[in-house]
């Protein structure tokens, strides 16, 4: 599923026009984006919880010719599942 499926999806579950499902959809998008970018954790219950993590750096290879290279360190998003959805997935456990 992608934006588009998902902006059709809710415009027909909430019946709103396509439009505003989109504007809804960046709206949602948007604020998530900018709290990870302020090191904020966002929680959605019974969805799961998006923070930032910090990638260490390390030496990696260059896949073209196979010489080494340093790969600097990273922030990057996290996604861990909440119950709600760990349940959705495993409706028999």
């Amino acid at each position: 599923m992608n934006k588009a499926d998902l902006t059709e999806k809710l415009a027909e579950r909430a019946g709103i026009p396509k439009v505003r499902a989109a504007n809804y959809i960046n709206i949602l998008t948007e604020a998530i984006q900018e709290a990870l970018t302020s090191e904020e954790k966002v929680t959605i219950s019974d969805f799961g919880t998006f923070t930032v993590s910090q990638r260490r750096a390390f030496t990696g290879h260059n896949p073209k010719n196979g010489s080494e290279m340093n790969v600097p360190s990273r922030r990057i998003p996290v996604f861990r599942a909440g119950k709600g959805l760990k349940n959705a997935l495993n409706p028999d456990e």
